[in-house]
């Protein structure tokens, strides 16, 4: 069910609801597959029997259906794929976040002086002290990878030595790996926490398109943040292969933190300037 937590300003909202949303917006009639959600928005006291949002919901629709710019963010983690980002209006900004396995996500206010801060939040950027290994530039190919990670599937049973062995032995025979990078690599993929993938898109000010920037992280845990260089985002899908070159290169929080910075487009770069 949608819901509205007023003293923090926030949404809970699924896709349904934001088809519901989108309707009323361009003043459609609500389509029969949507009727369900647009009753459940009723319910929730967040539309009237006549179907007007109330004033605070008012203002996320209108960021969704004019935005400046749009922030996508896939975390990819032991649960699966998870998609979060923001969306930057006119008059309002608003980072959502979902959780593994449900349908709806939560939409919340914030000012755009901390959009980077809110994002660092979502992605849980944090510094645990990790200093640059032996070789702090790891380099091979995404089939080296996806077979790295397909073999730790099936390696739930054994022990971490001996598991770290296996692959260590996988990676050297696949990849042509040698150390330091070979123990460096073995050791990232056994520590990963999860990856994510933060795109940013924007209409550009000569009215030619839009502008995309993104970076894809791996969070190794204790052995730090992995920007992957190679291949660069942004990427289009279908256009990677097995064959070609992985490069990550470690990378310390605060550079992290310069990435998320960098892709957020200066008023310069928008086709016209928002609120701050």
């Amino acid at each position: 069910m949608p819901s509205f937590d007023s003293a923090r300003d926030r949404f809970r909202i699924g896709p349904a609801h934001l088809g519901v949303l989108g309707c009323l917006y361009g003043g459609e009639d609500v389509t029969d597959d949507l009727v369900p959600a647009r009753d459940e928005l009723r319910a929730a006291g967040l539309a009237s029997d006549d179907d007007a949002v109330i004033p605070e919901l008012a203002d996320l629709v209108a960021a969704l259906a004019d935005p400046v710019v749009l922030v996508q963010i896939e975390i990819t983690g032991g649960e699966g794929v998870t998609d979060h980002g923001a969306v930057v209006g006119n008059d309002a900004c608003y980072v959502y976040e979902t959780w593994p396995g449900e349908v709806e996500s939560e939409y919340v206010r914030t000012d755009l002086p901390l959009l980077v801060w809110s994002l660092a939040r979502v992605v849980g950027l944090r510094d645990r002290g990790a200093k640059p290994p032996t070789a702090p530039v790891v380099t091979t190919r995404i089939g080296v990878m996806d077979a790295g990670f397909e073999a730790l599937a099936d390696m739930d049973a054994l022990s971490v030595d001996d598991a770290a062995e296996r692959l260590r032995a996988l990676l050297s025979g696949e990849g042509g790996l040698s150390d330091p990078e070979l123990t460096v690599f073995t050791h990232l993929l056994l520590q990963l926490n999860g990856n994510w993938r933060m795109t940013v898109a924007w209409n550009n000010r000569e009215g030619r398109g839009t502008d995309i920037r993104g970076i894809t992280v791996l969070d190794c845990g204790p052995l730090g943040y992995w920007l992957r260089e190679r291949p660069a985002e942004p990427i289009m899908p279908g256009t990677v292969t097995s064959d070609d070159e992985l490069r990550l290169i470690f990378t310390d929080v605060r550079r992290v933190w310069e990435l998320i910075t960098e892709l957020i487009p200066s008023v310069e770069e928008l086709p016209s300037p928002i609120e701050r």
